[in-house]
């Protein structure tokens, strides 16, 4: 993923949370899902963004894979990715 790649794909979901957040109604249970799993495919290209940015090569692997595993299981089966983060996370962070 090209950094122009990556700017637009964090702003993209920028929109995304916007249009989700209304603060006459309270989110539903798969809105509410939705949300968590949008933060945290943004919080996750926000640090690649800034591993790449400090040219930490072990760093952006790791959150590119971590990206990765959301993006294809996690939007599908959260409780999943969290396993599946936690475990990751003794062997990475």
């Amino acid at each position: 993923m090209t950094d122009e790649e990556l700017q637009q794909t964090i702003q993209e979901i920028s929109e995304s949370l916007e249009k989700l957040s209304d603060p006459d109604q309270p989110l539903t249970k798969e809105e509410s899902k939705r949300q968590q799993i949008l933060l945290l495919k943004k919080e996750l290209l926000q640090r690649i963004k800034e591993a790449r940015a400090g040219k930490n090569v072990n760093q952006e692997m790791a959150h590119t894979f971590t990206y990765g595993l959301l993006t294809s299981v996690g939007e599908k089966h959260p409780f999943l990715m969290h396993l599946l983060q936690g475990k990751f996370r003794w062997n990475v962070f």
